[in-house]
């Protein structure tokens, strides 16, 4: 089987930066700003033929006519002693909800019939949180289905809010398939340490993982740099050449490489729609020579784990950054690696 590659991408709008008073008052997420960084995505995605998994935080999908509905739906919630909603209570108070409410986005991912709709929970809290308990972690993800339910929406795959894992139990009793993992390393030495790893340009995929609470575990990937801030001193082809590493050795070795990004970091990170691209770019060649699959975090859930185990034993995951075949190198060519409302 080929390898496989996988574009997770986190829905959030404001939701994704609720608790993050500084980024909410800067107001760079706009629902017109909002609209434009799909469009982008969807326009390239569709240029190289290539689907993904928009895992949506539903309250960003509700629209004006739903919010009379709604609106008393998204309560309040602690999140280590702080109201996770206390920046929603403000914006609400101030009549001003741009970026909290983007339906359109939806609408654009849906209406291309291209690409997945999963899960990013109802109001993004990090479930995981050891304060956040099952009665409260019940009820983000039974309003989550409710609200997809209504819109015609069969949700397959989670991807936990800050990649805080927690409550596969009352996840798979909502009928999920599987689950957006965190990576077992990346985050353990902070963002200095992210910062640092973006230099790997020898960087591995994954293997597939053991099944967690009948739930499909995906690997969790890598997250495309966001060219803002100090991640903005990396240059655009070192991390090229990091992918170009990741996604070699998924196909030399029947790996998974997962790419994740907020949709919100096009807005204010310049060059990294462009950097996007790339790694499509890179993909679609690898595609073409038939030895990378690319896929939704359904269909991995669906088929592909199943196919591993029944093709391939697993590695011990200390496998080298792999070098790419003749057959790859010739794929990829000279420069392979050797408002309001």
């Amino acid at each position: 089987m080929p390898g496989t590659f996988i574009i997770s991408l986190d829905c959030e709008g404001k939701w994704g930066i609720a608790d993050r008073d500084n980024r909410i008052e800067s107001g760079f997420i706009t629902r017109s700003a909002l609209i434009r960084a799909y469009e982008s995505l969807l326009r390239v995605l569709s240029v190289y033929e290539a689907s993904a998994t928009f895992a949506f935080v539903m309250a960003l999908t509700l629209t004006k006519n739903e919010l009379d509905d709604w609106m008393p739906r998204l309560t309040d919630v602690h999140v280590e002693g702080v109201n996770w909603m206390r920046n929603f209570r403000r914006a609400e108070a101030a009549g001003y909800l741009g970026g909290w409410f983007c339906p359109e986005a939806f609408d654009l991912v849906r209406d291309s019939g291209l690409h997945e709709i999963g899960c990013h929970g109802f109001r993004h809290v990090p479930l995981g949180n050891c304060e956040v308990g099952s009665e409260e972690a019940g009820y983000e993800l039974r309003s989550a289905t409710e609200l997809a339910k209504r819109k015609g929406v069969d949700l397959k795959t989670f991807v936990f809010p800050r990649n805080c894992v927690g409550h596969l139990g009352l996840l798979a009793d909502q009928g999920y398939a599987g689950f957006r993992n965190a990576h077992p390393i990346v985050g353990r030495h902070g963002r200095l340490g992210n910062l640092a790893r973006e230099f790997n340009i020898r960087e591995v995929s994954q293997d597939p993982e053991p099944s967690a609470s009948g739930l499909v575990s995906i690997p969790g990937g890598y997250f495309l740099n966001w060219r803002q801030g100090l991640r903005r001193v990396i240059p655009e082809a070192v991390t090229l050449m990091r992918w170009r590493s990741i996604l070699i050795d998924a196909v030399a070795n029947d790996r998974v490489a997962l790419l994740y990004l907020h949709p919100h970091n096009l807005i204010d990170g310049p060059g990294t729609l462009e950097l996007f691209e790339g790694v499509l770019r890179i993909a679609s060649q690898l595609r073409e020579s038939k030895s990378l699959a690319i896929v939704t975090q359904a269909e991995y859930c669906a088929g592909f784990v199943q196919g591993r185990a029944n093709s391939h034993p697993r590695s011990n995951g200390t496998t080298q950054s792999a070098q790419p075949t003749p057959k790859e190198a010739s794929a990829l060519g000279s420069d392979a690696p050797g408002e309001a409302w």
